[in-house]
Parts: C-alpha cells; sequence; structure tokens
C-alpha cells in the first residue's frame, strides 16, 4: 500500500456522506458542515491532513495550524500546557517565555472536542487500522516540515486511541472525559425513574423551583433560532469573568452554524420580562443531541432559579424523548453536576510531540496525572475504564 501523507488546502473538505469515523463512532463533530463551520471560525485555520493510497483519498483528519498566541484554548497546544482550564487541576503554570517557545504549533482535532479523524467510507478494517497506526508520526513530521515548536493529536476515543501509536518522543495525556446521558426512555417522566431516589428528588424539587418561577423557557429550531441576544448575553457572561468578550468569534460561529447546521439547530432560551436570560444551542443528528455552546445572565437569575439545569438538562430532556432523541452529549468538564443527573462518562486522550528540552513534557506530565485522579474522583463509577488506559 503505497501512502503519502498531504496537508490540504483550507478550502478541502471530505466529502459529504462518503467518510466515516474510524471505529464506527458517528459523531456530529466529524461531519462536513460541521467542518465548514470551524473552517470560518476566525481564530484558526482549519486544514486537513490527508492520507492517500495510490493518489487517493483516504484518511483525513482536521488540523489547526497556530501560528501564536490568541487561539481557542482547547485547541491550541501551547495554551493548554499549564493551564488547569484546559484540564489537570492544580498543575504547575508554565512560564510565558516557555510557552511562546512552543509556536507555532500544530494540532488535529475540531471543535467539540473531538479528533476530526475520518476515513473513506470503502476503506477496508486493515487499511483503517494502518493509516490511523500511522497518523501520530504523520503529524509530527507535518510539524517539523511547517517549522512548528509543537504538535498534538487530540480527544481520540478510547477505540481510536488504541489505533494511533505514538512516534518517537511523543508524550500522552488525558484530556478529560466526554459526558453523555442515555434515559432509554420515551419521555421526561422515564427519565425521572431511572434515577436513584435521591437524585430524583434532587431534579423533582430544581424542576418545580423553576417552573413555579418567573423565568419561561423557549425551544426554537432551525437556523433563525439564533439571534443577536444570545451574542450579547454570551460576550456579557465573558466580561463578568474578566475574559475578553469575543463578539467578532460569536457571531462568526452562529452565521456559519445558521448557514451549514441550520437544519440541525435546537436553541432553548431562558426569557423573564421579555428579556433572554439564558440559553443553551445543540445540534441534533440522528438519535442524539449534542450541547454546542450556552450562557447566562447571572445578574437576573442566581443558583436557586436553577435555570441552568432546566435549560441545559431538564428542558432539552421533555422536548427531545418524545421526538425520538436517545442520546444527549454535554462535553467535557462539571462531571459531578453531571452525574448527578445520570450522565456516564468516556475518556478522551491526546499525544503530543513537545520540545525535549525546557518544562513544557514534565508539565504535560502532571497535568495528565491530576487530571485523571479527577477523573477518578469526580464520575466515579459512572467512568468508562473498560480496556484500560492506552499507550501504558
Amino acid at each position: 500500500m503505497g501512502v503519502t501523507w498531504r496537508l490540504r488546502e483550507p478550502g478541502w473538505f471530505p466529502e459529504a456522506g462518503g467518510w466515516v469515523d474510524p471505529v464506527g463512532r458517528t459523531p456530529m463533530w466529524s461531519t462536513v458542515d460541521f467542518r465548514r463551520v470551524a473552517a470560518e471560525l476566525p481564530q484558526h485555520e482549519l486544514a486537513h491532513l490527508v492520507a492517500e493510497v495510490d493518489g487517493q483519498p483516504v484518511l483525513a483528519a482536521a488540523v489547526l495550524h497556530s501560528t501564536g498566541p490568541g487561539g481557542l484554548l482547547f485547541y491550541d497546544v501551547p495554551a493548554m500546557i499549564g493551564d488547569e482550564r484546559a484540564f489537570g487541576p492544580g498543575v504547575p503554570p508554565l512560564a510565558e517565555t516557555d510557552r511562546a517557545a512552543l509556536y507555532p504549533s500544530l494540532a488535529v482535532g475540531v471543535y467539540g472536542a473531538h479528533h476530526g479523524v475520518v476515513v473513506a467510507r470503502h476503506a477496508t478494517a486493515r487499511m483503517r487500522r494502518d493509516l490511523c497506526g500511522e497518523l501520530p508520526a504523520a503529524v509530527s513530521a507535518m510539524a517539523r516540515e511547517l517549522g512548528c515548536a509543537s504538535s498534538a493529536v487530540l480527544y481520540a476515543t478510547p477505540e481510536l486511541a488504541r489505533l494511533l501509536r505514538p512516534a518517537p518522543g511523543q508524550v500522552p495525556a488525558v484530556l478529560g472525559a466526554e459526558s453523555r446521558l442515555e434515559p432509554a426512555a420515551a419521555d421526561f417522566d422515564g427519565y425521572l425513574a431511572q434515577l436513584s431516589a435521591r437524585r430524583r428528588a434532587r431534579v423533582l424539587r430544581e424542576r418545580r423551583r423553576y417552573l413555579d418561577g418567573p423565568v419561561r423557557s423557549e425551544i426554537t429550531t432551525g437556523g433563525d433560532a439564533l439571534g443577536d441576544d444570545l451574542v450579547d448575553l454570551r460576550c456579557r457572561l465573558r466580561r463578568r469573568y474578566g475574559l475578553p468578550e469575543q463578539r467578532r468569534h460569536t457571531e462568526a460561529e452562529f452565521a456559519a452554524l445558521a448557514r451549514w447546521c441550520g437544519p440541525m439547530l435546537v436553541v432553548n432560551r431562558s426569557v423573564v420580562d421579555g428579556a433572554t436570560v439564558g440559553f443553551v444551542v445543540d445540534l441534533r443528528h440522528g438519535d442524539t443531541l449534542f450541547a454546542r455552546t450556552a450562557g447566562f445572565d447571572y445578574d437576573r437569575v442566581g443558583s436557586s432559579d436553577f435555570c441552568y439545569f432546566n435549560v441545559v438538562y431538564y428542558d432539552m430532556l421533555a422536548w427531545a424523548l418524545p421526538r425520538g432523541v436517545r442520546a444527549m452529549e454535554f462535553g467535557l468538564a462539571s462531571y459531578p453536576g453531571k452525574r448527578t443527573r445520570g450522565c456516564r462518562f468516556e475518556p478522551r486522550y491526546g499525544l503530543f510531540d513537545l520540545p525535549a528540552q525546557g518544562p513544557a513534557r514534565a508539565v504535560l506530565a502532571a497535568q495528565d496525572t491530576a487530571e485523571w485522579d479527577r477523573l477518578v474522583a469526580e464520575c466515579g463509577d459512572g467512568l468508562d475504564t473498560t480496556g484500560g488506559r492506552p499507550w501504558t
């Protein structure tokens, strides 16, 4: 099998319908429509590292190129190292001079905390296994060719991680765990029935408190479901926490979502006196809802209103289950709250190529240990450790 690895230009995309996840998973973030959304976001340039077999593309990995600081934290390799907001609580910080030395950087991954690797539907099982095995070395080689000081393959599922063969010098790390809720129920009452008595009582209390208050939820679908009120709310929330408001990024993201993923959009607004005080944006793909982004006005709603849990979880379950949705994915982080509401957790892994000199590798190793300890403590028996950790 003659394989050539080639970095294709940002305008190139795998053809819709002809490409699938290498291990049979079909997450939203791998679709060509969502890749087009990612390509229109301003922080990173999205390209594709493509494996061609006898001149034909067979594997495509979404590649994000960071030439310097300012990218999105969860897809910017130098920014992730030594920053506990990315993963690894209580990790030693990385000095800015050491972080700057890791740019430019290359990352395989796509928005949604997903690995972004797809293969042509016609590829045989052996071809998929072999090409995935070669991918880490191909990423490191491409990074060197582009003059990058660091690179990584991010957010691999356990099945994909077991196919990836680390290249010499690559360092593994656990990056968190995907939160997935599968009630196996036809309605909200069926979901409640599956919870323990203690958890059910808590959910019912939170639900009643919200429904008895002044806030009302409004669920809309389609490309017109997004609006300026959501942009304003997201920006205010970022300012509240001392972060750049990133209005341009939010406007670009919402416009791209409406353009490419409009029919998949499901938006829940929480409204009081005509003002939007909370929202969640989901994408429906098959029988699964994927949470994309959320925001709340904490000057108008407090913890005792339980707005967050109702808007993100309970409203969406009540709407989605009778419509044939059987699973919801909520992303990484906030594990105790998700566990209380019935989620299970599947680890996500990365392979990092960092300079042999300097502190970055030691900091990454500390993050890996801290993040795994966090998952064990916060996810408990909901953490899927089937097959053990890869690369150990």
